[in-house]
Order: C-alpha cells, then sequence, then structure tokens
C-alpha cells in the first residue's frame, strides 16, 4: 500500500498580522530575532489521517518500510509566512522569495528533521525540535535549530509555525572541542605506551627469543644423519605461532599509538578488560601483584571506541600498579569487577592499597593535577572525558569494608 499526498485545493493566505489577530504574531514575526515561517501543513496532515484511516497504527514503522512515503511527507508543507530574521538566515532579498515555497528547499536532502517532525506528530506530540542541516538560498549549508508546533487551532486551520535558531558556531566550537579532546586523548596514549614501555619491550622479547632458541634447535636437527621431519615441523610451527604472538603485540601497541578519528562500534566489555590487562600484564608480574578480573550479569556490550576504552582502563591499572609500588604495598592486590545495573554496566577497579587522600578526592580528575613527580596529570582527567563521550561517568573512592582505592566506570548498556 501506498499513501500519497494530495495538494491543498485551497491555500491558506496570511498576509498581515490582522489575519492572525493574536499576539504571538506580532511577537515571533515582527520582534523575534528567530527565524519563523508559518506553514500551510493540511497536505501532511491529510496524508498521516489517510495512513490512519487505512488502518496503518504503527506510522513510523511504515514510514521505515516505505522511504517513498516518507519523502513525500517532506514535500508536504508550503511556507506562508516569514519574518525578517528568517528572510536574512536563509538569504533572502525579502519575503517574497520564500512565501509560497514549499519547506523542504531549505533542508539538506540527507536531513531527516521534516520526516522525523511527522513521525512524533503522528505519535501523538504537540511540538518537536531537532538539529537540522538547513540550506539556503545560494545553496550553502548551515546548522540550525528547527523547532516546529501547529497554531492551538492548527487541527483545523492548517496552520503551524516553525523556528530555526542559527547554531553554526556553536556546532564549529563543538566540533573543535572534540577535535581537541581527540588530540589530548592520544598525546594522553602516548604518554601511556612511553611508561609501558618496558613491558612491551619485555613482552615482545619473548617470542623473539623463544624464536631464537628454536631456529637455534632446527640448525642442530639438520646437522644429524637421523633427520626427524616431524619435529623439524613442530619446531617450524613454534616458529610460525611466535611470530603471530609478536605481531599480534606490534598490533596492539601500534593501534594504540596510532593517531585516528573515533570509531565507534558494538564492542564486548569483558574483551576490552582482557586487552587491556595484556598491556599491564608485565608490570603487574614485575611487582608480584595478584590479580583477578571478573565478568559478572553476562557479556555486556556497549556502542564505544574499542581503543579509547582501552586507554581508559590501561590507564585505571597503571595508576593502581604505581600506587603498589611506590607504597610498597604488602602482598598488593588489584580486582577488576563488573556488574550489569539495569540499562548500565559498571566496572570496578579496586586495590588494596593506601587509598586516595581525603585532600586530593575532589581534584583527581582536574586536568593537570598529579601526585607523581613524573606524571603529567593528564590520565584521569582524559579517562573522565572520553567516558562522558561515551554517556558515561566515572568515580573514584574509598573500598567499602576493605583497605585501598575504587574506581568505578558506568557506561550505557546496548540491549537489542
Amino acid at each position: 500500500m501506498s499513501v500519497g499526498l494530495a495538494p491543498a485545493a485551497d491555500r491558506l493566505i496570511v498576509s498581515t498580522e490582522a489575519d492572525w489577530n493574536d499576539a504571538w504574531y506580532l511577537v515571533c514575526m515582527k520582534v523575534s530575532t528567530i527565524g519563523f515561517v508559518v506553514v500551510d501543513a493540511r497536505e501532511r496532515v491529510a496524508a498521516i489521517d489517510a495512513l490512519r484511516a487505512a488502518g496503518i497504527a504503527d506510522i513510523s514503522g511504515y514510514l521505515d518500510a516505505h522511504p517513498a512515503v516518507a519523502d513525500r511527507l517532506r514535500h508536504g508543507m508550503v511556507i506562508l509566512d516569514v519574518n525578517e530574521a528568517a528572510v536574512r538566515m536563509f538569504g533572502a532579498a525579502g519575503r517574497a522569495d520564500m512565501i509560497g515555497q514549499r519547506t523542504q528547499r531549505f533542508f539538506d536532502p540527507l536531513c531527516t528533521a521534516q520526516v522525523n517532525s511527522a513521525r512524533a506528530f503522528a505519535a501523538g506530540a504537540t511540538a518537536f525540535q531537532q538539529q537540522a542541516h538547513s540550506v539556503r538560498l545560494d545553496g550553502s549549508r548551515f546548522e540550525t535549530l528547527f523547532c516546529v508546533v501547529p497554531r492551538a487551532d492548527g487541527a483545523t486551520s492548517g496552520l503551524w509555525l516553525a523556528s530555526f535558531v542559527d547554531i553554526t558556531e556553536h556546532v564549529q566550537r563543538q566540533t573543535s572541542l572534540n577535535t581537541l579532546r581527540d588530540e589530548l586523548a592520544h598525546v594522553a596514549r602516548i604518554s601511556t605506551l612511553g611508561e609501558l614501555s618496558a613491558s612491551i619491550a619485555h613482552e615482545i622479547g619473548q617470542p623473539l627469543s623463544s624464536i631464537g632458541m628454536t631456529a637455534g634447535a632446527m640448525l642442530r636437527l639438520l646437522d644429524r644423519d637421523d633427520l626427524d621431519r616431524d619435529l623439524l615441523r613442530r619446531q617450524c610451527q613454534r616458529i610460525v605461532d611466535q611470530v603471530a604472538r609478536a605481531g599480534d603485540i606490534i598490533d596492539r601497541t601500534r593501534r594504540m599509538a596510532t593517531k585516528r578519528d573515533s570509531v565507534r562500534t558494538l564492542v564486548s566489555v569483558a574483551e576490552v578488560l582482557t586487552e587491556s590487562v595484556q598491556f599491564v600484564r608485565h608490570d603487574l608480574d614485575r611487582i608480584d601483584v595478584r590479580f583477578s578480573l571478573a565478568c559478572t550479569g553476562g557479556d555486556a556490550l556497549v556502542q564505544a571506541d574499542r581503543i579509547q576504552l582501552q586507554q581508559v582502563f590501561v590507564n585505571l591499572l597503571m595508576n593502581a600498579i604505581q600506587v603498589h609500588r611506590h607504597a610498597r604495598t604488602t602482598m598488593p592486590e588489584i580486582m577488576i569487577e563488573t556488574s550489569d545495573h539495569g540499562a548500565s554496566v559498571v566496572i570496578d577497579i579496586l586495590d588494596n592499597g593506601p587509598g586516595i587522600d581525603p585532600g586530593n578526592a575532589e581534584r583527581l580528575f582536574d586536568g593537570f593535577f598529579t601526585t607523581r613527580a613524573e606524571g603529567l596529570g593528564l590520565g584521569l582527567g582524559i579517562c573522565r572525558t572520553i567516558v562522558a563521550a561515551h554517556g558515561g561517568s566515572i568515580e573514584a573512592g574509598a573500598r567499602s569494608q576493605a583497605p585501598g582505592a575504587r574506581f568505578s566506570v558506568r557506561l550505557p548498556l546496548h540491549r537489542t
């Protein structure tokens, strides 16, 4: 079934404030610096009513399944009047350049704002707003906050009021802040890798040493008269396995060091934690830390940048290791525990060190604050920024009923 749009038989006309006879028209159209546009929405309302009359209850789902109908809804509003702010915003010479045009002329073809507003009103909403990709008359693009509401008697008059606020500068500033955040995160990763250089060298040295010893054994086997081909084959396979192991270490380190745009995918929290532990395994062993990882509540999935999450957990683990090293903790322990809290997963990193100095508790996540002479003071601040960008939170405190510190990372769970 396909339901189209029937053109309105008679065109609504709004030419003077007397046609409205109410104060809000004067305020919106004559005084406000916000761009206001009055539209004839009868075609759109009629199209949605036709869908309901055809027995379609889930209109949003129907529009998803029938993009052609959704596209026609974008064409279902005609501009009746605009204020001077809208004229300036869209680069028109005067009101006449916009009046009578269909609203989709002023939206980027890929912008979803108009269709989403149709979905919202079909579901019973009385107002709608969304960031929109708008288009001026000269074709240039800019960002707006688009809002639309039916007039109080819109059900009968078909008059809707839309507003546009130019937020291009705000979006550009936010983009710049995101770029700066990514730059700082990259600097922090490089700093962390510098601290892990001894661990990485040790980790990659193990497979290289094994390759060397195996190759030497193979040379000795080749000198024997009774050549054991099966043993030689096993030794070759051992070299292949150790090369793959060394390659994995190099690839993991390269991914952490590479400057890259944030890429979010569906990732397993347990896998990210396991990969993060691999970075610090040598440091754990070097000071004989008793380590445990307990993931409860199933395999939690989050929509996240895998490398950035690794950065968070590697940093928190390194902090715990350094606390033990400096405090010379007797029988040091580090534990990672995950738990499902409904819509979110909480990852706790706990240690049995001296705990957090109450005088520093409120400053831990401040930029450039550090309690270590060799520290940059970037780590925890970057951790908080990354977690917040993923819709989560991070907090620090004392362990309950045990000595030491607790860092808790809360992330929104992905639900299928």
